[in-house]
């Protein structure tokens, strides 16, 4: 699983820097959730990793930069009529180690320390993972903490935290197949009329949840956002099953939902005015979704969402919803690089190397998150689809306790299982599919497996 050649193709200028690149990727992948000395095979190769991360020509940029080449290369073949591109917002704390520099504040306390991470993945509308197409990681300066919302709102946008989700847009580019769809996907915290102006600027198209009940153009005649949807018609109703949402501890599950869509403009606010070059008002269409029957105890689900993709019928309004459910694909992007990759295990003497394997580690992340979109989309086809013939026969081996195996190599699904019993999963018909991160734990435990047969 996970084949890293195209890292050693990327250019870092230097030859041996490049496959250097590709060695620690294989090596990392190896055993994800590891230190560094612990997943490779020897001391050269834990001083290899240590050099690489070192070098000062090795930059979170370029190692970005490297990433998302390989991502648009990913979809310019397979050609999807629309990719989304999920992006979000998590803080890695660092806060016991005293000795690292460069790190910053995170979360409330002023004593607890990290890293900032804002990251955008390329999906499709079922969401399979295509890879990482942006990264930022920061650190907020000791100053900053405690300062009000109110003297942060007075900041031009670029001196703003905020402004990640334009630099974003803008390193995405439009670099895509022709035909293809790109949108950028962002929950409320993505709700920035700066934002929407950029992307209008950039020919970008994004869909936001909304946060602000913002004026709206008298020509609608309703003066707020809240007033326009409350007087739009309902369109019909779908059910939908609603993703885990790690913020709010909301468990997945179906809802019903009735779907409203209108057109309206909304109008800048009037902390903006200085700013001439906004305009005044964008159009933009508005999708409401409102949970009719929510279970006891349940907060109703009310998703308000912007776009700027052209939504003129309730099939298209469904589909808005459909592509806002993949949103979470970006929180278990997340999840997974500190739960399965234990990055915030990781020690480094400053933030900036740490920053550099973390980038490393986000790649490998999203390897196993496509592990799990094959096993459940394809989980009739021969496990020999991700598994040599000789890993599948000592996965069958391990995980069934016999020295036996079958002549026909087992499903992708039947593997995927194995694997994820390797990692805890009790594979019960009341357990479903495995999730991500016990699939992440199972393969750490198999390659343990495969690395020590040698020797055995």
């Amino acid at each position: 699983m996970g084949n890293y050649e195209g890292y050693r193709i990327a250019a870092f200028g230097d030859e041996r820097l490049s496959k250097r690149m590709q060695m620690v990727f294989e090596q990392l992948a190896s055993d994800p959730s590891a230190s560094i000395s612990a997943a490779c095979k020897n001391f050269g190769q834990a001083k290899a990793i240590y050099r690489f991360i070192e070098n000062d020509k090795v930059t979170v940029r370029e190692i970005t930069r490297i990433t998302r080449e390989l991502t648009l290369k990913n979809i310019n073949a397979a050609k999807p009529p629309v990719v989304l591109i999920p992006q979000d917002t998590s803080e890695l704390n660092y806060t016991n180690l005293k000795a690292t520099e460069g790190l910053g504040n995170i979360g409330r306390k002023k004593a607890s320390m990290g890293i900032v991470i804002h990251s955008a993945v390329a999906i499709s509308e079922m969401g399979e993972v295509y890879g990482l197409l942006d990264q930022k990681l920061w650190t907020r300066p000791p100053e900053e903490h405690g300062k009000s919302d109110d003297t942060r709102k007075k900041l031009p946008i670029e001196e703003k935290e905020s402004y990640k989700w334009l630099e974003t847009l803008e390193n995405v580019g439009a670099s895509f197949p022709e035909g293809t769809m790109a949108v950028h996907v962002c929950d409320r915290e993505g709700d920035i009329f700066e934002f929407f102006c950029k992307a209008e600027k950039e020919n970008a198209l994004y869909l936001c949840r909304n946060a602000h009940n913002r004026n709206v153009a008298e020509e609608t005649g309703a003066k707020k956002l809240d007033d326009f949807v409350a007087a739009l018609h309902e369109a019909g109703r779908i059910n939908v099953r609603i993703p885990r949402d790690s913020h709010t501890k909301r468990v997945a599950r179906d809802a019903d939902i009735e779907i409203k869509f209108g057109k309206c403009k909304i109008v800048k606010s009037s902390n903006l005015a200085s700013s001439k070059d906004l305009p005044g008002a964008i159009e933009v269409y508005v999708v409401s979704a409102t949970e009719t029957d929510p279970p006891q105890g349940q907060e109703r689900l009310l998703w308000q969402l912007i776009t700027n993709v052209p939504t003129e019928s309730f099939e298209d309004a469904v589909a808005r919803i459909a592509w806002y459910t993949q949103r979470w694909k970006i929180e278990t992007f997340h999840r997974t690089l500190k739960s399965g990759c234990k990055v915030e295990e990781l020690q480094f003497d400053s933030a900036d190397k740490l920053m550099k394997l973390i980038t490393i580690y986000s790649v490998l992340a999203l390897e196993i998150m496509l592990f799990s979109y094959i096993a459940r989309t394809r989980p009739d086809e021969s496990c020999e689809t991700i598994l040599k013939e000789d890993e599948w026969k000592i996965l069958y081996r391990v995980a069934n306790r016999t020295r036996r195996v079958p002549e026909k190599p087992p499903t992708i699904y039947e593997a995927v299982v194995m694997i994820a019993r390797l990692g805890g999963f009790l594979a019960r018909k009341s357990d479903g599919f495995p999730g991500v991160e016990v699939i992440w734990r199972g393969l750490t435990s198999f390659y343990t497996i495969l690395e020590a047969l040698p020797f055995l």
